[in-house]
């Protein structure tokens, strides 16, 4: 009797689970499909395939959520579209701490916002469609992100941070909109499927990717900043060619020429003043560079080092005939004293009645 009965409610248990018709259309190759009240829960497919279902209402209250507290799981919950997966130690999990569509995964991680996404150890979104992602991290601003290691964006909207492991000290983001970096190995852009060209922001304790030591932006073109400050230009002579002679009483001319005036860049405040030519005008006069609307610190240099030279060839050239003049006077004064000796002699022999 009792293996009657038991076999009996075994097969209906497997009809209500074969023939139910959840309202999520069950596809005719489910193996395993739960239902109730005509909407479709659960249901996995023979090749492997699952799905789970339910209904978004906000629960408002929190009484929908499958469990809360401690422990270490994976759940859906339907009633606020979230998915957590993974571990615990206290309340991060509770339906009063998880947004709506949100995501957390990991452990002791943390979407408290509509929208919001955690995955790693102890990270933690706050704000709406905030996203984090690593270890000890936190987006504290709406649609703001916190990556790495003890990135933090300190309730700033928009913000990006990027946080290396190099330090335990938490990187904050500033302002809104901003993006944040601590990279202290270097960072490093690729602009080109091998990476021989690109840009290097590093420490200057190692040599980037294009042999420049000690700088702080290296570049493929091979203009660098040291760790000094300066700004170093490109000039390889193997990078150049059609090298043509320079007239330097030419580049004074036309810069004799150059209108050169005392002004302020329209987005500065009118007490910063700068001195010097306009890109118009000083691609007239030169014809450097490569377009109108900006000047070349190596165009400017050049001309300045021309100028310079043609200025020293001038100075050496009159300081020859000064040298030149100096030495004909003293030869005249020389002559001079020679013609003076004589007059003198020659008036000493005719006062004394001498014939000279």
């Amino acid at each position: 009797m009792k293996r009657t009965m038991l076999r009996h409610t075994l097969m209906v248990a497997a009809g209500v689970l074969a023939f139910a018709a959840p309202a999520l259309a069950q596809t005719p190759d489910s193996a395993f499909a739960v239902s109730s009240g005509g909407m479709g829960l659960y249901r996995v497919n023979v090749d492997g395939g699952a799905l789970w279902g339910g209904v978004y209402d906000g629960d408002g209250d929190g009484s929908n959520i499958p469990v809360e507290g401690a422990g270490t799981r994976m759940m859906w919950y339907p009633g606020k579209g979230a998915f957590r997966a993974g571990g615990i130690n206290g309340t991060q999990w509770d339906a009063a701490l998880i947004g709506d569509y949100s995501v957390a995964m990991g452990q002791d991680v943390r979407a408290s916002a509509s929208h919001a996404t955690a995955f790693g150890l102890r990270t933690a979104a706050l704000q709406q469609s905030a996203f984090a992602a690593g270890e000890d991290n936190t987006a504290s601003g709406a649609a703001s992100v916190a990556l790495g290691y003890h990135a933090h964006t300190n309730a700033r909207q928009g913000a990006f941070v990027f946080s290396d492991r190099s330090s335990v000290d938490t990187l904050r983001a500033g302002v809104n909109h901003s993006a944040n970096w601590r990279v202290s190995g270097g960072f490093r852009i690729f602009t080109s499927s091998n990476q021989s060209t690109g840009v290097t922001f590093q420490s200057g304790a190692s040599v980037s990717n294009w042999g420049h030591a000690n700088a702080v932006i290296s570049t493929s073109t091979g203009a660098i900043l040291t760790t000094g400050g300066v700004w170093q230009n490109s000039s390889d002579v193997n990078r150049k060619h059609r090298f043509a002679q320079v007239s330097g009483e030419d580049v004074l001319a036309r810069l004799r020429a150059l209108p050169i005036t005392s002004w302020t860049y329209k987005v500065e405040s009118d007490e910063v003043r700068h001195l010097g030519p306009t890109a118009q005008d000083f691609r007239a006069a030169f014809g450097l560079g490569t377009d109108e609307l900006s000047i070349g610190t190596v165009d400017a240099d050049g001309v300045a080092l021309v100028a310079a030279q043609a200025l020293e060839r001038r100075t050496t050239e009159q300081d020859a005939r000064i040298e030149a003049l100096e030495a004909r006077n003293a030869a005249l004064q020389q002559e001079n004293a020679e013609m003076r000796a004589r007059l003198e002699r020659i008036e000493a022999m005719l006062a004394g009645g001498q014939q000279p």
